[in-house]
């Protein structure tokens, strides 16, 4: 840990924050919200995965989805339609998309594993 204690934290000049938690939690929000203030410096590690190295997978997963609709499948592949993935700081849905998150099927979400050994089968 770079702070030894929560006072020792209070009394840095440069105090830094790492959120980490599943799709949906709120960490973009509040870091958002962080950021606003204009104090806090956002470094989005999703933001630079999601824009650098994730696109072509992002879009490849949205046109799968297209593919069973005939009509849009037939637009898309006469090039009468253009596929992109549009992810900004505040709006990383097109990552928790492709990525899954937790919740509810019905909203999109994914089953969670009753047992950590249930992710490896």
């Amino acid at each position: 840990m770079i702070y030894e204690s929560a006072s020792s934290w209070l009394d840095s000049k440069s105090k830094k924050i790492l959120f980490f938690g599943m799709s949906g939690l709120g960490k973009t929000y509040v870091s958002n919200i962080l950021r606003q203030t204009g104090e806090w410096f956002h470094y989005s590690v999703d933001y630079r995965i999601g824009t650098h190295y994730m696109g072509e997978h992002i879009v490849d997963n949205v046109k799968s989805r297209i593919m069973e609709d005939p009509f849009l499948a037939d637009l898309l592949r006469s090039d009468s339609i253009y596929i992109a993935s549009n992810i900004t700081f505040k709006n990383l849905s097109p990552l928790s998309t492709y990525l899954g998150k937790p919740g509810d099927a019905k909203y999109g979400g994914l089953r969670l594993a009753q047992h950590p050994v249930d992710v490896l089968r």
